[in-house]
Formats: structure tokens, sequence, C-alpha cells
């Protein structure tokens, strides 16, 4: 896709969303320009891979998103597998993957966009007349999430932490739209689910979706910098049933028993120096048990974090360097 005329901040190649029945379509979204060298004004732009299935059937259309953060592979490799997997004869209505939206900071192995340093999940829908990681949230955002019916987004975790899977959705008020992004996070098929509500999440997927009108829910699975095909597995088995409750595959989904709805808060500590862990991801705690040490350089120990209520620990910083007022975990409350 090389010579498209520049209109708003983006060449004018045009996305092959509105396909025939019964066919697949790989193409690549084109976002810019920006500037990769600003005494010499050079003129970039970032190709992001997309493809489009439409079954032989009518149905919903369903837009997959992962790849938001540059290093969360688990749910990258899981949509690659999807939209490879998906065959038009066996599917009801669109779906849409996008398997790596910040390209920029995939390939610099990077958890923001590194020409702009702008986390793209906060800056949903985007804006056009923005820096780089604004104008791919904006395209990815009106080429495709716009015209879906519903929307998946996968994360996990950064090169830094580790964490168990878990679904989140966002409840914005509006009855018919939060009754489906419940629905879709729990067809994700994990035991825990958390939701936000509210203002909370402003520029985020699994709000700016539901406000947009898009039932949402996001999925989180990941080990840093670690690709495990089970994690994989998982998450692909999940978009499978999700896709099932939309009634775009076949076959009945699959109920997950003993689901636990949970409201989450930040775990941190107040010193800075060496964190000894006593749990890990997964790990259960009733209130005032022991999470770790915070040690300083003489081995001395400076600080006890101890669990806030009975909870689970659904995400821990797993590099031991911490730093005064630091996040460490997202403790789901039980």
């Amino acid at each position: 896709m090389g010579q498209g005329r520049c209109v708003l901040g983006y060449r004018s190649d045009a996305v092959e969303f509105d396909i025939d029945p019964g066919s697949r379509s790989k193409g690549v979204l084109e976002v810019g320009p920006y500037f990769s060298h600003n005494r010499a004004k050079i003129r970039s732009f970032v190709s992001i891979p997309y493809t489009v299935v439409r079954g032989t059937k009518d149905g919903p259309t369903l837009c997959i998103t992962a790849g938001v953060h540059g290093t969360e592979y688990v749910g990258i490799a899981a949509a690659i597998r999807l939209s490879n997997a998906i065959k038009p004869d066996g599917l009801k209505g669109k779906l849409a993957i996008i398997p790596v939206v910040n390209i920029p900071a995939f390939v610099e192995r990077a958890y923001m966009c590194p020409i702009d340093g702008v986390n793209i999940q906060g800056s949903w829908p985007g804006r056009a007349d923005s820096s780089i990681a604004h104008m791919i949230a904006h395209r990815v955002f009106s080429e495709f999430i716009s015209k879906a019916d519903y929307y998946l987004d996968l994360h996990g975790a950064d090169s830094h932490e580790s964490e168990i899977a878990f679904a989140h959705f966002q409840r914005i008020g509006n009855g018919d739209i939060d009754l489906k992004s419940e629905g879709m996070a729990r067809a994700l098929g994990l035991e825990y689910i958390t939701v936000s509500k509210g203002e909370t999440g402003k520029g985020y997927s699994y709000r700016e979706g539901p406000e947009h009108g898009k039932p949402t829910a996001l999925c989180e699975l990941g080990q840093g910098d670690r690709l495990l095909l089970e994690e994989v597995s998982t998450v692909f088995d999940g978009l499978a049933n999700v896709m099932k409750y939309l009634k775009m595959l076949d076959g009945p989904a699959r109920t997950t028993e003993n689901q636990k709805i949970l409201s989450t808060r930040k775990v941190g500590v107040k010193h800075g120096g060496l964190f000894h862990s006593a749990a890990k991801p997964g790990t259960i705690l009733s209130k005032g048990d022991i999470i770790g040490e915070v040690k300083n350089l003489d081995g001395e120990v400076i600080e006890t974090v101890h669990a806030p209520t009975k909870g689970i620990i659904l995400l821990m910083i797993h590099n031991p360097l911490v730093e005064p007022g630091e996040k460490l975990m997202t403790w789901g409350e039980l």
C-alpha cells in the first residue's frame, strides 16, 4: 500500500471491510504521517496488519484487537491463531481482527508507543490531528471498532508483570449494553471477572466501546516477556466461546460455573527497596496475611505488606525493585 494520497493525517488506501459473503481479506492499515527525524522532516507511516472474514450467513460483526501494548504476547498470538482458524463457511456474520495495534511498540519490545511515549490504552477513540499513537487509535476505532456490533480487546502482562487469567468489562448505565458486555466477559470462560463503573476508564477500550454503543469485554492473561502455549490456548478457546455466545459459530456456548465478579484495588508500597514476595498471582489470602517485605540494601526489613482484605492477587509486578508509592499488584476482593 504505498502511494495513497495523504488526507487528514493518513493515506487514502481503502480498508477492505465490506467484503463479499464467504470471503476473507488480509490487508494493511497505514497510519501517518509522522516525522521520524525532525530536522529532515522525513515522512513515515505505521503499517498495521488486519484480517476480515465474512461468513456465508448473516450475523453480527465482532472486532477483536490485541497488541495495544506491544509486549502483551498471549493476546497477540491468540488473535493470530483465530484469524487463521476461522473459515467463512463456518461463520455467521463478520469477524475483524487487528492482532497488533501498536506496531511501533511491538517491534521495539516496548509497552507504550516509543515514537511519542503515548499509551494507546487511555487514548481511545483517538485523534486524527495529534501524535502517531492517537492517530493509530483514531484510525483503528473509526475503521474497525465503530463498524462492529461487539468488541473484544486482548491484553496481558507487560515485561515486568505476571497475572492470572481474568476478564473485565465496564458498566456505563445502559442496561442492554451492560448486560451484553457482561455476557461477553462471562463467555470468555474465566473464573474471575472484574468490573468498573461510572466515570472510571475514560479513554480505555472497555469504556469507550460501550460509550459508542459497542458491548465490550477485555481479556487479561500472561507472564512478562513469555509466550506460553497453554495460555494462548486459554484465550483462543475463550474467543471461540464468545463467538458461540454471539451465535457466530454453531454450537452452544460453554458456561463456566462459579464465576466470581470482583471489585479491585491497587496494593502498593510506601518505601523503596527490594521486594521479597511471599505470594504470587493466584494466591488467595485473608485480611492481614503477609504478602511480602521490602528490604533495604543492608537487608533490613523496612516495610511489611499485608493483604488489605480477603482476596486474590490478579496481577503482580515481579521485578523486585520498588520505588516509594509504587503499585505492587492488582488485588481482587473476595
